[in-house]
């Protein structure tokens, strides 16, 4: 198990910072967290969001490493096997999610550089299938290696991610008036 979470954990991470870099080369800012002048309900949710993601991240990544001296809630390999798989289907959906928005995807609000609004490919069935990638990996990840942290800082960040969506959708809808209003009647949050 400990090289397959591996393969996903670089999997996942990588993926994201490659999107970074082809941004970063065409001049775009991808991460806008905790930048810029925010609402200060937004900038506490954004900042929060990003020191549990680091934790997340370093707890899977210890988690991994450890998986033998860990007390594992979950030991069914069922379960485990079952966790792999939404960990990889969560992986092909951000980057799915990230290709179909193009120089559009941010980390985070971006009151600054002007995006399009993406609502087709991907964006069609989801209204935040970015956010639905990141979660499926996290829930995977935290079924695959069930340590009570790993766990636990695992469902912080899926309610920190929710809550950033709640505030992108704000953003969204004064951004983009009746167009957005009308892709919300069309298109659910998750699914």
């Amino acid at each position: 198990m400990n090289i397959i979470g591996l393969i996903l954990y670089f999997s996942f991470y990588i993926s994201f910072y490659i999107k970074m870099f082809v941004q970063g080369s065409h001049g775009i800012k991808t991460i806008q967290i905790g930048r810029g002048h925010k609402p200060k309900k937004t900038g506490i949710i954004e900042v929060s969001l990003v020191i549990m993601l680091l934790i997340t991240a370093l707890t899977q990544f210890l988690t991994i490493l450890f998986d033998e001296k860990l007390p594992i809630i979950i030991k069914h390999d069922g379960v485990r096997y079952f966790g792999a798989i939404l960990s990889v289907a969560g992986i092909i959906v951000l980057i799915v999610a990230m290709a179909t928005l193009g120089d559009s995807w941010r980390g985070g609000i971006d009151y600054k550089q002007k995006t399009e609004l993406i609502t087709t490919g991907i964006y069609k069935y989801s209204r935040n299938p970015g956010f639905v990638g990141f979660d499926l990996f996290f829930i995977g990840m935290a079924l695959l290696f069930s340590n009570l942290f790993n766990v636990i800082f695992s469902c912080m960040l899926l309610v920190l991610l929710h809550l950033q969506i709640l505030e992108e959708e704000k953003f969204l809808a004064k951004a983009f008036g009746k167009e957005y209003s009308d892709y919300q009647k069309k298109t659910r949050r998750y699914f």
